[in-house]
């Protein structure tokens, strides 16, 4: 009876497993699209309607950032003439500014301290 149980937890885990899985092999060329800037989940919709808080990394420079609940998004702040990285003091280094929630009604789950 057991060895029953066992393999169909050992099948039902396969078959979880194997929705990781893309669904068609690399071709190895580089070309290939990995990502996409598009929140597909239960609150779907583009990502550029809505609204990203601002991350200051350790050198001072900003990375815009959208947390939907499942999902986090992040992309560097770059200015829109040059494309160099925009560095500029408006908070403390590894400080987070804005609402970057998103508005999503999920709980936001975060690591318990050590």
């Amino acid at each position: 009876m057991a060895h029953i149980i066992k393999s169909g937890v050992l099948v039902l885990a396969m078959l979880g497993l194997s929705g990781c899985i893309g669904v068609r092999p690399s071709t190895g060329s580089g070309n290939e699209v990995v990502a996409v800037g598009e929140d597909r989940g239960i609150d779907s919709g583009s990502l550029s309607q809505l609204e990203a808080g601002i991350y200051i990394d350790p050198d001072g420079c900003h990375i815009w950032m959208i947390d939907d609940g499942l999902e986090g998004y992040w992309s560097r702040r770059r200015d829109p003439v040059s494309g160099l990285p925009v560095c500029t003091p408006v908070a403390a280094p590894n400080s987070i500014v804005g609402d970057f929630r998103a508005g999503s009604r999920g709980r936001d789950w975060v690591p318990a301290g050590r």
